[in-house]
Parts: structure tokens; C-alpha cells; sequence
């Protein structure tokens, strides 16, 4: 039997951001006071803004409200991207986020990823869609126990799912794709993948 929900009303190419998570290099946080009036900067924007694009977006269909008409990344510093940073700080969740992004990896193997996913992950994505809200998801990219390797990871907003036997399709909004209406991430037999080719170990459910 295939089963199919969505959250209703939303699509990626209605209530998705227009332009694609590629920002040019530069610091995503400014620092500076008084006494050091010169300001600083720390992160960098090129690595993506992935999971503030996912919450901004999440944030905005939940208040009613359209997103910005922009087709091309806000300049560093602007009201949106400032916007778009505060919500990937917020994403990450003083470091739970990444640390749980790197233990998937890190630990296991992909059969052990997909197990994860399907076992512990998957229930409470469902819930959420169920419950009518987008889910955060987080997609395992890494293997093995670098840190280094966490940067390939990414967040995405899933909307959707279809489960036909043992498979498993999220539909998701996929801030790399902006537009999309079409990008899913499937788990099955086979083990897991995402529709527009980007290795995949495992998910995450980020709330």
C-alpha cells in the first residue's frame, strides 16, 4: 500500500527562497565596539547558509508571510542575509547540530547511517509532517571521523512523504536547488539517495 502526505499548501517554487545557497566569500559574523572599532569578522559564507535558508523559509510559511522576491543571494551584511545568518546560528544549536552530523558520519558505515535513519531518524520526521509542520532535515554526507569533512553536510526542509512498501521518499525543499518542486531524498533497499545526485549516507531529524 502507498501512503502519501504532504503539508498543505506548501511547494519550494511558491514559499522557497528564489536564489541558490551560494553566497560569495566573506566573514558571516562582524565584530567589533569601542574599544576595538575596527571590525572583525568570523565564519565564512561561501560554506553555505543552508540550515538559516531551511528555518528562514519554515519561519515564513508558518507566519503566513511570502518570502522575499530576491533571485540572487543578499550582499554580506544586508538585512536578509544578516536575517539568514542569525537563524544558521540558531540551526546549529550551540553545536549539537554539527557534533550530531559528525557522529552519524564518523561511526559505522553507511549501512549503519541508513539503519540510523530508517530506525531512529524517519519516526520523527513523520510525526512532524503528520502533525502538519515541515520538518528540518539534515543530510549526511561525510564517512569517517574528520571534523573537516562536516562542511559537506546540509540541511534541507522536508514537506513531504510517500512510503510504498519498504520505501521511503521525503520530498524536501533543498536550499541548493532553489525552485525545485521536485528534489526528494529516498531510503530503500537499495540504501539512500537524493534525487539531484549528492552522495548521501544517512538523515537527521533537526526538529
Amino acid at each position: 500500500m502507498t501512503v502519501t502526505r504532504l503539508v498543505t499548501g506548501f511547494l519550494p517554487s511558491t514559499h522557497g527562497l528564489r536564489f541558490p545557497n551560494r553566497f560569495p566569500p566573506g566573514p558571516t559574523i562582524r565584530l567589533g565596539s569601542i574599544a576595538l572599532p575596527r571590525p572583525f569578522g568570523i565564519g565564512d559564507a561561501a560554506n553555505g547558509l543552508c540550515g538559516g535558508m531551511a528555518w528562514f523559509v519554515r519561519e515564513r510559511f508558518e507566519a503566513g508571510l511570502p518570502v522575499p522576491a530576491d533571485n540572487a543571494p543578499p550582499a554580506n551584511g544586508s538585512p536578509l542575509f544578516n536575517a539568514l545568518v542569525r537563524r544558521q546560528v540558531r540551526s546549529l544549536e550551540w553545536s549539537r547540530t554539527p557534533i550530531a552530523f559528525w557522529w552519524v558520519g564518523a561511526f559505522g558505515g553507511p549501512d549503519r547511517a541508513a539503519h540510523r535513519s530508517r530506525d531512529v531518524e524517519w519516526p520523527r520526521i513523520r510525526r512532524m509532517i503528520d502533525g502538519g509542520r515541515l520538518a528540518m532535515v539534515g543530510l549526511v554526507r561525510h564517512q569517517g571521523p574528520s571534523p573537516l569533512a562536516l562542511s559537506r553536510s546540509h540541511q534541507v526542509l522536508a514537506y513531504g512523504y510517500t512510503m510504498d512498501g519498504d520505501a521511503i521518499t521525503l520530498r524536501v525543499y533543498d536550499p541548493n536547488w532553489p525552485l525545485r518542486d521536485d528534489v526528494t531524498v529516498t531510503l530503500d533497499g537499495e540504501g539512500i539517495r537524493q534525487s539531484t545526485g549528492e552522495p548521501l549516507f544517512g538523515f537527521l531529524s533537526l526538529g
